[in-house]
């Protein structure tokens, strides 16, 4: 006859190793949530106009030709962030920032302060922007 000791303490055993797994197979979101705010730096600053729209959640289908040429009039010379707070829940963030930028056009250096709002999609696995794209003028 098995010992019930030892067979409850090997289940507790497979459980714990389960959640383990479970837990390690998910991404985590703070991780994921840096890359976001790098790989959106980059991409501005880049003018990579497709990716920055990727992450805002409501403007994903508005990039047209005439807004894609009116963005790349911007060149963005300093991005600067003033003030970041995850929310207890790690679903949701706010990012301060600050953003040097000039027109091709008229070559006036201009500032701009920005809030980002991040949203966590547990669907999807990624971190998207609430807020509209940055009002470069």
């Amino acid at each position: 006859m098995k010992n019930p000791i030892r067979t409850m303490k090997s289940a507790l055993l497979a459980v714990l190793m389960l959640a383990g797994f479970s837990c390690a197979s998910t991404p985590d979101e703070i991780e994921l949530l840096n890359k976001s705010f790098t790989l959106y730096e980059h991409a501005l600053r880049w003018q990579n106009y497709d990716i920055v729209i990727g992450f805002h959640k409501n403007e994903q289908a508005t990039l047209t030709e005439a807004k894609r040429k009116q963005l790349k009039k911007y060149r963005v010379t300093g991005y600067n962030v003033v003030y970041t707070k995850v929310e207890p829940d790690n679903k949701s963030a706010t990012e301060i920032i600050e953003i040097k930028y000039y027109n091709d056009e008229y070559a006036v250096v201009r500032d701009l302060t920005v809030t980002n709002n991040w949203e966590y999609d547990s669907e999807k696995f990624r971190w998207q922007l609430t807020n509209l794209l940055p009002d470069f003028k």
